[in-house]
C-alpha cells in the first residue's frame, strides 16, 4: 500500500511539474512575437512582390501598445499588407453573453495605417495597402442574428473602411498588372467540429467559386486569403497560385520537425497546420498567427507574422 502511494505520488509530481513546464513555456512564447520569412517562385511573369501576412491577431496587445510590432512591419518595407482574419475575439460564449473583444484590433489598425500613410508621402505605392479578409469570429458577427451585434458589426466595417483599408468580402482586387489579391467569406459548416450543430462541408464546391471568381485572369498571379486551412487544395485547383491561411494557431504545441499536435478546432494533428507547402507550381502558407483565442497555450510556437517575397 505504501509503494502504491509512492507511486502515486511521484506520477502526480510529475505530472504538476511537466504543467507547470508547459504554462512558463507557454507564457514566455505567448509574450515574444517572431517574423517570418518565405520565397515564393512566380512562375507567370518577372514582377517582384513583397507582402506581410497577419492573421488571428485575437485583439492582441503586445508591450508598448503594439508600437514595437508596428515599428517591426514597417521595417519589413512590404508593398502590400494582408490581414488575413480572426482581427477581433468573439466567440460562442462572447455571442451568448454579447461580449466582443475589438479594442486593441482598431487600435492597431489606426495607427498601422496611419504610420503607412506617413511613411508614403515621398513614395509611389498605391493607395491601397492594407488588405482584409475574414476570419470565423468576424463571420460569427456578421452571421448572428442579435440586432444589437448587427450593430456592432456594422460599425466594425466602417471603422476599417474609414482606415483606408480594403475589405475582400468575397471580392477579387487588382494589385497591379501582375498580382491579384482575392478573399472569401465562408462560415457555416466550414469552419464546423465535432462539437457544432453544423455538419462540416468537405469541400468547397466548383460552384462556389465559379460565382465569386469566374472571371480569374489565369494569366496573372493570384493570391487567395483563406482564414482555414482546410480547404488549401481546393483553391489550389481552381487556379490560385498562392493561398495564405491561418486559423490552427501553429497547432498549438509543435514539435521538431514541424509535426503540430492539435488545432483549436480540436482535430489531432491536422493536414495543414502550419509552414509551406508546395503544389506543382502552386503554394500555400499556413501561420501559427499573433494572438490566442480561448486555449492559450503555445509551446515551440511563438507567434508571428510573415514576410512573403514573390519573385519572377
Amino acid at each position: 500500500m505504501t509503494i502504491l502511494r509512492s507511486q502515486i505520488f511521484i506520477i502526480s509530481f510529475l505530472i504538476v511539474s511537466i504543467l507547470i513546464i508547459i504554462f512558463i513555456i507557454s507564457y514566455f512564447e505567448c509574450k515574444n512575437y517572431k517574423i517570418k520569412h518565405y520565397r515564393i517562385l512566380n512562375n507567370k511573369n518577372d514582377a517582384h512582390l513583397r507582402l506581410i501576412y497577419i492573421s488571428d491577431f485575437h485583439n492582441k496587445m503586445y508591450r508598448c501598445n503594439n508600437d514595437k510590432l508596428i515599428k517591426d512591419i514597417l521595417s519589413q518595407k512590404s508593398d502590400y499588407i494582408f490581414l488575413g482574419g480572426d482581427l477581433i475575439d468573439f466567440s460562442a460564449l462572447g455571442e451568448k453573453l454579447n461580449v466582443i473583444k475589438y479594442e486593441n484590433a482598431i487600435s492597431f489598425l489606426e495607427k498601422l495605417s496611419k504610420s503607412l500613410a506617413k511613411n508614403d508621402e515621398n513614395s509611389n505605392y498605391n493607395l491601397n495597402r492594407i488588405f482584409l479578409s475574414f476570419g470565423n469570429h468576424e463571420l460569427r458577427l456578421k452571421d448572428s442574428r442579435n440586432e444589437n451585434l448587427n450593430i456592432v458589426y456594422n460599425e466594425l466595417i466602417k471603422k476599417i473602411e474609414s482606415l483606408g483599408i480594403c475589405i475582400l468580402d468575397n471580392k477579387t482586387f487588382d494589385l497591379n498588372e501582375n498580382y491579384t489579391v482575392s478573399g472569401m467569406s465562408l462560415y457555416k459548416g466550414y469552419y464546423a467540429n465535432k462539437f457544432s450543430r453544423h455538419k462540416k462541408h468537405k469541400s468547397i464546391d466548383k460552384e462556389v467559386f465559379n460565382k465569386y471568381y469566374g472571371n480569374l485572369d489565369r494569366n496573372k498571379f493570384n493570391i487567395m486569403l483563406f482564414h482555414k486551412p482546410d480547404y488549401i487544395e481546393d483553391f489550389i485547383d481552381y487556379g490560385f497560385d498562392l493561398v495564405l491561411s491561418g486559423h490552427n494557431h501553429g497547432g498549438l504545441i509543435k514539435f521538431n520537425g514541424g509535426c503540430t499536435l492539435f488545432s483549436p478546432d480540436f482535430d489531432f494533428m491536422p493536414k495543414y497546420n502550419y509552414g509551406l507547402y508546395g503544389f506543382k507550381g502552386s503554394s500555400a502558407i499556413v501561420t501559427s498567427g499573433l494572438g490566442e483565442h480561448m486555449i492559450r497555450i503555445r509551446v515551440n510556437n511563438r507567434p508571428e507574422f510573415v514576410v512573403v517575397d514573390i519573385n519572377g
